[in-house]
This record gives structure tokens, sequence and C-alpha cells, in this order.
């Protein structure tokens, strides 16, 4: 384990466990200023309708229920993707793994806001990082193997950030809810 001049673990450079690293996905792949609103048309938001439900789902079906060609619908995903306004990922239920997730909600002190933001979104445990209004300066979604890794998590990994001031924890015990499907979609006034 590479140690930094602290003497502390580097997050960048240690180990990390196997099941969470199976986890990990593109740690703050959508990190950046928010970007500029794009419009998309209603068969745009359609699409997104339809494979919200089932990213599986094959093209020529989502032709079909639509009215359009699969080359239409090819093209357009094609484009929503490059735009990054959609991407295809497999949702994974920590619990049904044996995982326990948490929200961590962080405070951060001075200047060094953007340096602690890149820190935290190297910690390989930390599956979502987000810059937020409110008490707190950032939302981390976590996942750990039990308790004590999340303790583990909290001390070594998150509170040793330079800068970081406070870390509130909430731990998910069930998923109430959890969907793709975001209501509306923009399409205010209109009834689903």
């Amino acid at each position: 384990m590479l140690r930094l001049r602290t003497g502390r673990v580097n997050p960048i450079t240690a180990p990390v466990d196997p099941d969470i690293e199976a986890l990990r996905h593109n740690i703050c792949e959508n990190r950046g200023p928010m970007p500029q609103r794009r419009s998309f048309d209603e068969l745009d938001l359609q699409i997104i309708d339809a494979l919200a439900e089932d990213g599986r789902r094959p093209f020529t079906t989502v032709a079909k229920d639509l009215g359009v060609s699969e080359a239409t619908i090819r093209a357009r995903v094609t484009r929503m993707q490059r735009l990054k306004a959609i991407r295809f990922v497999t949702d994974t239920s920590p619990h049904q793994l044996g995982l326990l997730f948490a929200y961590l909600a962080v405070r951060i002190t001075g200047a060094s806001v953007p340096r602690a933001v890149e820190a935290i979104c190297a910690i390989p445990e930390a599956v979502y990082v987000i810059e937020c209004t409110g008490n707190y300066d950032v939302l981390v979604e976590v996942v750990a193997k039990n308790g004590e890794d999340l303790l583990r998590l909290m001390q070594v990994e998150i509170r040793r950030v330079p800068g970081v001031s406070e870390v509130d924890s909430f731990v998910g015990l069930r998923i109430a809810k959890g969907t793709f499907s975001y209501a509306d979609m923009g399409r205010t006034g209109e009834v689903s």
C-alpha cells in the first residue's frame, strides 16, 4: 500500500475489495458544471420512457411500439448517449449482494472544495458523488461490506480528506422505491 507523507493510506492506490470493485462504475464520470439545458422532443422522451422500463429492450420493439423505424430509434439513442443524456448500466441491489449502502452528507470548509471532491471521487467505495445545495456540500453514496467497513470509510477515507469538517451518515435499511423513470420528464402539466 502506498502511504502519504502523513502515514495515511493513499485512497487512490490502496487495494480495493474485489466485491466493491465489481460494483464500481466510472466514478464521477459525469462530473462537471451543470450542462446547458438541451431540448429533447416528444419522441426522445418516449424512447427514454420505453428504455427506462427495460434498458435491454430491442430497438425493433421500441420502434414498433412508437410507430417509427428501428433506424430512427438507434440514431436517437446514439445521439442521446453522445450528449450524455442517457447511459445504460446494470442496476444492482447492495442488500441482495450482502452489502451495506449508505449516504454520507459531507461538509467542506475553506476554499478546498474542488480538491476535496476530487479526493472523495477517488475513493473506490464512493459510487455516487454529488455536489449539492443545503447544509452539506457533498452527498456521497457508498457501498461497504459491513458496519466496520462503513466506519473505516467514514473515519479513514472521508474524514481525512483535507477540508472535510463534518460527515453525517444515513444507512440504507431497505429500498422502498428505486426507479430510473423520471416522472414527467420535463413535460409540465402533462398527465401520464
